[in-house]
């Protein structure tokens, strides 16, 4: 899916956004708070690529990995490039936003290889109808890949704060724990990308119902953090392509987006 961030200036407004510039772009010399730094960024990609080479391979498609520290705007998307050639593109803007650290940064990219290996629902635009849906592809990513990662590629860093209502549902689970470390972090992202966005929280999950499954764009914003934690509860089989997914109960997709 391209996430360009696409802006149409005035001339008026020429002055304004150079003044806010951070607003749209963060340079690699900018100060940020993210912890993630050029060699992160790549090794983190890089990890996450080869926990899914062998899956790749299987599904008969070629997946390009590109990434670029040094472009200054924010961006991570998939590409169908000419079927069965694949890309999967990261620019280092994205990861340099305020509050991104390596729970963050690794779910962003499982995300973008949900889109290639989540399965159904699929995107139902025409034109991206090869990849799964936004929902699925963010529950692919905890419920699949960021535990496949994090026992990988084991990480104590960045301490994250939790709620009490997040620390006992996780009851301990360290799929949980991560995976609400890493909603906390990309929660970071939407809210600097998207600044009307209203309050973000683990402990307050969206109560929304809806009649059919969001396919055509994203889920509202705390509900992609609500498929994050839930997929990370999910107990199916993740070192698996067949039946990883939880159909109902605890773990499954949450009805805030997708219609059981």
């Amino acid at each position: 899916m391209k996430k360009f961030l696409i802006l149409t200036c005035l001339l008026s407004s020429i002055l304004t956004w150079s003044a806010d510039r951070s607003r749209w772009e963060i340079l690699p010399t900018d100060p940020t708070t993210s912890t993630i730094n050029e060699d992160l960024f790549y090794s983190i990609i890089n990890r996450v690529e080869s926990l899914y080479r062998l899956e790749f391979a299987q599904k008969g498609i070629a997946v390009l990995f590109n990434a670029d520290w040094d472009t200054s705007y924010f961006s991570a998307w998939a590409h169908n490039d000419n079927p069965p050639l694949f890309s999967l593109n990261f620019w280092g803007g994205m990861a340099r936003i305020p509050g991104v650290n390596e729970y963050g940064w690794a779910f962003v990219v499982c995300h973008e290889v949900g889109h290639l290996l989540g399965g159904e629902p699929m995107n139902s635009l025409p034109h991206f109808a090869w990849g799964s849906a936004e929902g699925q592809a963010d529950y692919f990513a905890s419920a699949h890949c960021l535990k496949r990662y994090f026992e990988a590629f084991p990480y104590l860093g960045d301490e994250v704060h939790l709620g009490p209502g997040v620390i006992d549902k996780c009851n301990n689970d360290e799929h949980c724990l991560n995976s609400a470390k890493a909603a906390e972090s990309f929660s970071k992202i939407i809210t600097y990308l998207y600044r009307d966005t209203p309050a973000l929280s683990l402990e307050t999950p969206s109560t929304s119902v809806v009649e059919e499954s969001v396919l055509a764009s994203y889920p509202e914003a705390q509900c992609r953090l609500d498929t994050i934690l839930e997929g990370s509860l999910c107990q199916n089989d993740f070192s698996s392509m067949e039946e990883w997914a939880c159909l109902s109960g605890i773990g499954s997709r949450p009805s805030c987006w997708f219609k059981k």
